[in-house]
């Protein structure tokens, strides 16, 4: 069968991402982030994926996955399993990181280490810094097992008195500060001890009347999969204060997942075995670390380095597009051809002057807008909100529901009401994951409108670390779709009879398998390149596979996870897949359909190919008219099929390998191509800048 499970293609995924902190191209200190990544990535998947998958167990012992017929318990025992060597790898990984930063003057410090001096300096800090602050409690019949909070750091301990056994814990709380740097004169070392070092050291001084047998930290994760319920209706209830709620709920869910750290101190499986089983886990769901338990002090330690320095990618700056002068209006440019957007490689700037001559323009009558994860501080909403201000209908469609960013978008929410702005919600039981703006202007001529579309968020903060493509036009077909879908979705209906959008849930799905049929009826003359993040749909894995035996080529360039395995004799043989995993996080989706440049089709989306995409969310595809922004995307997706420096290759056992490591570089005198470096390079030469050197 030509199906992969989803669970453990993620895994594969982010273990292409651990790789980058093992990769010798990459500078020092950014490798050490990809640690950190590749952490924060496991955190999030065990509290969605996994904690998803655990209530299923707990619902239906019977239910399977729709691919690979695995239930939710084998995907479970599965990912606990996989996951294992993963922390095994990125241990050792971490500890090479650290001696080699040592090299470099950046030392952890062991604070049973230090020298008498510098142990007498941390003393007095961990007495009137630290202990004034702290919360132990001894857990016996007179003090219940705590609530372990959600990834929150506890510094836990085996206790005796008087022969015998109690267990101490200690709560890590946010105002401590992470690094204690111990004063030096050496100005040219950073040198630091993180907080749970610090209190493992001197828990004789808090549990003054117990002897220490062990010590560790421990973090637990917990199922965060709460949604808002699908068919949320109660008129009576503001839908916002119950967004709250569920945010709330979070931090009280099951148990997933228990981590474990000792530092400098020997493992005690009878402590941990005590709080695993006090935490409702069992030995699998357990995980030893070479490590500390949170990586994320990393970032801090970042900001201690220099501004100027080889253990940093250097800075890389978004471009002007050259086709845009300095003080032109877009919306002028924009009534004579398509504005093509290519982020992180040009700027976001036209997107934002865009609005800026819409919120000022005198003939503009309307703005609406979808938004789904916005900045801290967004351009994009103070604009909407001087739009509304200077007397415009400004519509925005706010999805509260967007996973994890709940919080932010209530408060803008509120922010964009106070300021006289139409706030809705969506459609009830979708998530609204389009991105897409709408200006509508009248003047002498008529009524006339400009629309964006795009694949990445109104976010000016990711515009910089993530690849997106976006358009900007004029063309009265992607208008005439965009006034209708704006309608449907202020009515709450879902429509299917866009003309030239394709829009999820109920005419996406259908138009992309009838595209790949198209392609499939040319047999080998047929050709198929897709680009998103991930591939899970079922019904459009079926068609590629049938267009694949017919013997269309596809290119296939998927960041994460891929339910098709390629490769496959007289099934999928004819079907390559890439991933690039480099400084940028891929984020765009390109669908190209034909060879022909001239009769070619060429579409950019907010949607993946993934069932949660195609059925359950507003999403919106557009086709690309503009001859010259089809042809830059195609040009786009070749470059990303010519990587082999950050590109691996799906092979047909279902593992990735590095394109490095099987390309013949010499080839046509290829040499070393990282497509996103490529994409700069152009940006900068495109304003006469000097090219970035390639590692």
């Amino acid at each position: 069968m030509y199906y992969i499970n989803r669970e453990l293609s993620w895994l594969k995924f982010n273990k292409r991402v651990l790789l980058q902190a093992d990769a010798p191209e990459v500078p020092l200190f950014e490798r050490m982030k990809f640690t950190a990544i590749f952490e924060s990535n496991l955190d999030e998947f065990f509290m969605v994926r996994a904690g998803s998958m655990h209530d299923r167990a707990l619902i239906s012992a019977e239910m399977r996955d729709d691919k690979t017929k695995m239930t939710a318990r084998e995907q479970l025992e599965a990912i606990y399993r996989d996951v294992k060597p993963l922390c095994e790898l990125c241990g050792n990984i971490f500890e090479q990181l650290e001696k080699l930063l040592e090299d470099k003057g950046i030392i952890r410090e062991n604070a049973r280490m230090l020298s008498e001096s510098e142990a007498k300096i941390l003393k007095s800090y961990f007495k009137h810094e630290i202990l004034p602050l702290l919360s132990p409690q001894i857990i016996d019949a007179k003090h219940p097992f705590p609530h372990l909070e959600n990834k929150k750091l506890y510094v836990i301990s085996e206790l005796e008195r008087g022969g015998k056994t109690y267990y101490g814990i200690i709560p890590i709380l946010q105002s401590f500060e992470r690094m204690y740097f111990p004063p030096s004169e050496d100005t040219d070392k950073i040198r630091y001890i993180l907080i749970e070092d610090i209190l493992m050291k001197y828990l004789k001084d808090i549990f003054k009347i117990y002897n220490v047998k062990s010590r560790a930290v421990i973090r637990v994760t917990r199922n965060a999969d709460i949604e808002v319920a699908d068919n949320f209706s109660d008129d009576s209830i503001d839908y916002r204060s119950y967004v709250d709620v569920i945010i709330k709920k979070r931090g009280k869910l099951s148990p997933i997942r228990l981590e474990c750290y000792t530092g400098a101190y020997g493992k005690s499986k009878k402590l941990i075995s005590y709080f695993m089983h006090k935490i409702g886990l069992t030995e699998p769901q357990c995980f030893w670390l070479r490590k500390p338990c949170d990586p994320s002090y990393i970032y801090a330690l970042e900001r201690k380095l220099p501004k100027e320095t080889e253990l940093l990618y250097s800075p890389l700056v978004p471009q002007n597009y050259p086709d845009i002068p300095a003080r032109a209006r877009i919306t002028e440019i924009v009534y004579e051809r398509d504005i093509l957007l290519s982020f992180p490689y040009h700027t976001i700037r036209p997107y934002l002057k865009l609005l800026e001559e819409a919120a000022t323009d005198e003939d503009t009558v309307s703005i609406k807008i979808t938004l789904y994860r916005l900045s801290s501080t967004s351009e994009v909403i103070r604009l909407l909100c001087l739009a509304a201000e200077n007397g415009k209908e400004v519509t925005a469609v706010v999805e509260l529901k967007a996973r994890f960013d709940e919080s932010n978008n209530i408060g803008w929410s509120r922010r964009l009401e106070e300021s006289g702005c139409n706030v809705i919600y969506g459609v009830d039981g979708l998530k609204t994951h389009s991105k897409i703006t709408l200006i509508t202007r009248k003047n002498d001529d008529g009524v006339s409108c400009i629309t964006h579309i795009g694949t990445g968020n109104y976010n000016e903060k990711t515009a910089r670390l993530y690849t997106d493509v976006g358009i900007i036009t004029s063309d009265s077909r992607i208008c005439s779709d965009a006034v209708d879908f704006f309608r449907n979705i202020t009515l709450g209906v879902n429509a299917d009879d866009y003309k030239a959008l394709l829009v999820a849930p109920n005419c996406m799905k259908n138009k992309l398998i009838s595209l790949i049929a198209s392609e499939r009826a040319k047999g080998k003359s047929g050709y198929i390149r897709m680009k998103m993040n991930s591939m899970t749909d079922k019904d459009i894995i079926d068609a590629l596979v049938s267009a694949s035996k017919s013997g269309v080529k596809i290119d296939l360039i998927i960041r994460g996870i891929c339910c098709l395995q390629a490769g496959l004799k007289k099934q999928t043989d004819n079907i390559t897949v890439i991933s690039i995993v480099g400084r940028y996080l891929e984020h765009s989706r390109i669908f190209i359909f034909g060879a022909d440049p001239a009769k070619r089709q060429v579409f950019i989306g907010s949607a993946d190919c993934m069932t949660r995409n195609t059925s359950r969310r507003v999403e919106i595809i557009t086709p690309v008219f503009d001859r010259a922004a089809a042809d830059r995307l195609v040009l786009m997706t070749d470059i990303m099929l010519s990587d082999n420096v950050k590109s691996s290759v799906l092979m047909p056992d279902g593992n990735y390998v590095s394109v490095s490591e099987i390309s013949d570089k010499n080839e046509e005198n290829k040499g070393d191509i990282d497509s996103q470096l490529v994409l700069f390079n152009e940006a900068y030469a495109s304003n006469s800048l000097r090219p970035i050197p390639v590692k």
